[in-house]
């Protein structure tokens, strides 16, 4: 069952898992966030394929710099600026509807559950039914306020889903028309989602509802992802969707993967206080696949635009290829983020 729990002043939710799974989340002293991280991945449904983790704290900035440049040298913050928007899902809808309320505010971490994903109608980033679960340092109850007031016009509806009320707006991205939930369950939190049932699932987790956990623990990814970085990410494949998914790497070639009929999945990490090399480590059945990793995910390198990257590879045992990415110049960099996004399930057709 859920029961408050004080962190830095701060009441967040905690989440017993059922009897199918072996794990309760529970909460250090002072570790606010790596508990609050586990608790949210815990909320996500039990068939959620891909989570992105931004663990700050970091300041959020809505604003998207494209001006050109030509120094190639990026700055760390530069690049984690790359990093930490990527688990913040849709938070830009609408032209920063949003996003301009909660400009310079503190983000404790951001996690984004995804699943489903599918092949846009023609251009433009991959649909995909997932939520982002956003926590602040800061206190939003003038943000709140400011959003739901100027967002009087823009909103499609409003309706109650779990108990909490959900803004509701539709929108055109390229050909297709994207539906984006927006619900903030207290004063801290912001949750952004684009399926009503993955919504509805995870409000519900996070309100008691007890069953198995998203991304079980015993699943071989877990022991090759370090979860203390700056941004971490983890996918582990879903034959299931293999028919409809252009990303999945079952079903042989497709206009969005790495073909491999015994892929388990793929972890990502990166903390560029560390250095600037960002790992990718890659599961497979076929306990060959250290001899040519550049047939997989892991072989983004091999791309002339990725020059630079200065791509190295390790065997770490049968079948668990590791790869490190140099991210020290801006146009690597944005490739690295670009294939990253859609080895992870959120692909950008262009």
């Amino acid at each position: 069952m859920m029961k408050g729990i004080v962190l830095a002043g701060i009441t967040v939710w905690s989440i017993a898992l059922s009897a199918q799974s072996s794990e309760r989340v529970t909460v250090g002293k002072g570790d606010s966030g790596s508990a609050g991280i586990e608790r949210a991945v815990s909320s996500l449904p039990a068939d959620t394929e891909t989570i992105v983790v931004a663990n700050g704290p970091f300041g959020f900035t809505g604003k998207v710099d494209a001006k050109e440049t030509k120094d190639s040298s990026i700055s760390n913050k530069e690049i984690a600026s790359h990093f930490q928007g990527l688990p913040l899902g849709p938070i830009r809808f609408k032209d920063g509807l949003l996003s301009e309320q909660l400009e310079g505010k503190m983000i404790e971490f951001a996690v984004e559950g995804s699943r489903h994903f599918r092949s846009p109608t023609s251009l433009g980033e991959m649909p995909y039914e997932g939520c982002s679960i956003i926590f602040f340092v800061d206190n939003l109850r003038d943000e709140i306020g400011s959003f739901s007031k100027d967002s009087q016009h823009s909103i499609w509806h409003v309706e109650q889903i779990e108990g909490h009320q959900v803004s509701v707006f539709q929108e055109k991205m390229e050909q297709d028309t994207w539906t984006i939930f927006v619900t903030f369950p207290n004063e801290h939190l912001v949750l952004l989602a684009t399926d009503r049932g993955y919504l509805a699932e995870t409000l519900a987790r996070m309100q008691g509802k007890v069953g198995p956990r998203a991304l079980p623990s015993n699943l071989p990814e877990w022991k090759y992802v370090d979860t203390q970085a700056p941004f971490w990410g983890l996918r582990h494949y879903d034959k299931s969707q293999s028919q409809f998914d252009p990303s999945s790497p079952y079903g042989g070639r497709k206009s969005a993967n790495f073909p491999d009929e015994q892929a388990i999945g793929v972890t990502v990490a990166f903390d560029p206080e560390r250095g600037r090399l960002a790992t990718l480590t890659y599961f497979s059945g076929n306990v060959r696949i250290g001899v040519s990793p550049a047939d997989t995910a892991l072989g983004m390198a091999h791309s002339s635009d990725a020059k630079g990257l200065d791509a190295k590879y390790h065997e770490l045992s049968p079948g668990i290829v590791q790869g490190t990415y140099s991210l020290e110049n801006r146009q690597p960099v944005s490739f690295f983020v670009f294939v990253l996004e859609g080895i992870l399930g959120h692909g950008i057709y262009l």
